[in-house]
């Protein structure tokens, strides 16, 4: 799983954005929750050890000698006996001065008239912004004559040491939660990697048809996917069907003017048998200049590929250039004139670059018969491979006299001059272009072409 750069149109970074608002958001509140249940809770509990304490003092408490209220025993909590501890005890009876722990030292609580007697209840503490919580409940004692003597017991807990334990709770719970949002926002992270794979996989595969190694995206989607993929399918079918069609329209129009041409041809050396050699050179100029047109359009129309980004999309499985070119070599060699040259290839048997087989042939075939016409005894055909640029560079050179010069005119009696400007139609269409040099008594032609990676078949024939 690699980190990509932060992009707000991502779908990663927005389901991480949200995942991490929803996360953070539903701690945030189970948080406050926590806090406010735990201090709920101590608070029960500071009840409870009030009604205990209170219970233990009032189970102490009695009259001396002169009827005031006195304690039977010392409490089991130490903090009474220390000056302002935290912990408190206070006897009032009607008239009389209070008995207090020691820890009041000097102070006295200062409980309300209404209090409750059945729950605890707070009152002001003794610095600014201190609180405690209280029981206070009435007491009756039996006096010395057997009379009813009405006290009230109150007991005391200064409200720090809840908010102590409730910070202390707090910076655990931070930690906590932390913890736990870090394991989520990584579970949602994987979640994300995973929920977008296949997206991935649609990206891949997308690329594989652009480098000519595939030619349909298959299935093996999710069911949300997968419609999309049959759909791009269902275009390239599309597509396939339009480049047939295309080609089939183009065949049957260069079969529809081949007569029409040749009929013209031959009533322009009608004319000039008559006689008339200006009509018919006219004639013959208009013929040529249709053909050109022709053989130019349906070129153009034939060809398979489109540039998109450097790759040929739309052309199908990449070709393979060292077959096509042994294939088209021994083409070659049949026509005329071409026992007299020695053909040469240097191409790798397993190279196959980012072009329609059909396009690879009409480009290679015209270099082959063009360099035919020019060449004197020596035609090379070689491939070079640069690995790190993904790119593969074809040439096709001969040993002729160059472009300066034309070919021999029983070399070039049925050709149009249209075989350079069509190589070019088909190169443009994939957005490269045709290069020419002339050095060491050599004519250079060729252009550079994205490389497609092998076949399986082929990596195994390569091992």
């Amino acid at each position: 799983m690699r980190l990509v750069p932060f992009d707000p149109r991502s779908l990663r970074v927005r389901l991480m954005l949200l995942a991490a608002l929803s996360i953070g958001l539903t701690l945030l509140v189970a948080g406050v929750t926590l806090s406010v249940v735990f201090e709920r809770h101590i608070e029960r509990r500071i009840a409870d050890e009030l009604s205990f304490r209170w219970t233990e003092l009032a189970g102490s408490l009695r009259l001396d000698a002169e009827g005031r209220p006195e304690l039977a025993r010392s409490p089991a909590d130490p903090r009474y006996g220390r000056p302002l501890s935290g912990a408190y005890w206070q006897v009032e009876a009607a008239g009389g001065a209070p008995l207090r722990s020691r820890s009041l030292w000097d102070r006295r609580l200062e409980t309300p008239a209404d209090a409750p007697t059945d729950a605890a209840f707070e009152i002001d503490g003794f610095e600014p912004d201190s609180e405690f919580y209280v029981v206070s409940r009435p007491v009756v004692l039996v006096g010395a004559g057997g009379e009813d003597v009405p006290l009230t017991l109150s007991v005391a807990l200064d409200h720090d040491e809840i908010q102590a334990a409730r910070e202390s709770f707090d910076a655990d719970l931070v930690k906590a939660l932390s913890v736990i949002a870090a394991a989520l926002l990584a579970g949602a992270l994987l979640q994300a990697h995973l929920g977008l794979s296949p997206l991935r996989t649609l990206r891949e595969r997308i690329a594989a048809i652009r480098a000519g190694r595939t030619d349909r995206l298959g299935a093996g989607f999710p069911s949300e996917i997968q419609p999309l993929a049959d759909d791009l399918d269902r275009l390239l079918d599309r597509q396939d069907v339009l480049i047939g069609r295309a080609r089939d329209r183009a065949g049957a129009l260069a079969h529809g003017f081949k007569t029409p041409l040749t009929i013209l041809t031959l009533e322009s050396r009608r004319l000039a048998d008559a006689g008339d050699a200006d009509g018919a050179r006219v004639l013959r100029e208009q013929v040529e200049i249709m053909r050109r047109h022709v053989e130019r359009e349906l070129a153009r129309a034939r060809i398979r590929g489109s540039a998109l980004g450097g790759s040929a999309l739309g052309a199908g499985r990449a070709a393979e250039l060292g077959l096509t070119v042994h294939r088209l070599v021994d083409t070659v060699r049949r026509l005329p004139f071409s026992d007299r040259i020695d053909f040469s290839v240097d191409v790798p048997a397993e190279l196959r670059i980012r072009m329609d087989r059909d396009d690879l042939g009409e480009v290679v075939g015209n270099l082959l018969d063009n360099a035919r016409k020019f060449a004197v005894s020596a035609i090379a055909v070689r491939a070079v491979v640069d690995a790190t640029a993904g790119l593969v560079r074809v040439e096709v050179a001969d040993d002729g006299p160059g472009f300066d010069r034309p070919a021999a005119p029983e070399r070039n009696h049925d050709g149009s001059g249209l075989g350079l400007a069509i190589v070019e139609d088909v190169l443009g269409a994939y957005g490269t272009h045709l290069t020419r040099d002339r050095s060491g008594g050599r004519t250079v032609v060729g252009f550079t072409i994205g490389r497609a990676e092998p076949t399986w078949e082929g990596k195994v024939a390569a091992e």
